[in-house]
């Protein structure tokens, strides 16, 4: 099993709005299969307002994540939620906190191995951490930032046909 990860603000969305190519990414990999005709699962790894003065809100801000994913179009790529998105909320910890990323891992398959997922987010100090761990990662370049791995999700696409395999 292989696992597309992707950061939502400033890799899929910008300032409330889709990126350009962020439609076409995810259909893209959602119809990709590996060599057993397997189908790669997409997931969303994301800091959020943290709760831990109080932890009674978590279910509302994990509705308001819910409703924006809703809102930009996206959110049945990422069902179940409650399997393929993890956010800081949740877990009191922000990226590039390892417990982010095996959390999130371990909802769709514990104990995966990390070198069977992918990652991209629009932070260098993320996809750094993420690399450490064993993860194919990529960062997206940003609107006013001068680097990246690539300029625009539709780069990715290649990239993750790779990794699948």
């Amino acid at each position: 099993m292989k696992i597309v990860f992707f950061d939502l603000g400033r890799t899929l969305e910008y300032d409330g709005e889709l990126l350009p190519g962020a439609i076409e990414t995810l259909e893209a990999v959602q119809g990709m299969r590996d060599a057993r005709g397997k189908r790669p699962m997409l997931a969303l790894i994301s800091d959020y307002f943290l709760a831990r003065k109080d932890p009674s809100r978590i279910p509302e801000l994990q509705r308001q994540y819910y409703a924006e994913l809703e809102r930009l179009g996206i959110r049945s790529f990422f069902e179940p939620l409650a399997e393929r998105v993890t956010l800081s909320t949740e877990l009191g910890v922000r990226k590039p906190d390892e417990r982010m990323f095996r959390t999130a891992i371990d909802r769709i398959e514990p104990g995966l191995d990390y070198g069977e997922t992918m990652f991209t987010a629009d932070t260098l100090e993320h996809v750094e951490a993420a690399r450490r761990l064993g993860m194919t990662a990529y960062h997206l370049q940003v609107r006013g930032e001068p680097t990246g791995d690539v300029s625009s999700l539709l780069d990715l696409i290649p990239l993750v046909r790779a990794f699948v395999g």
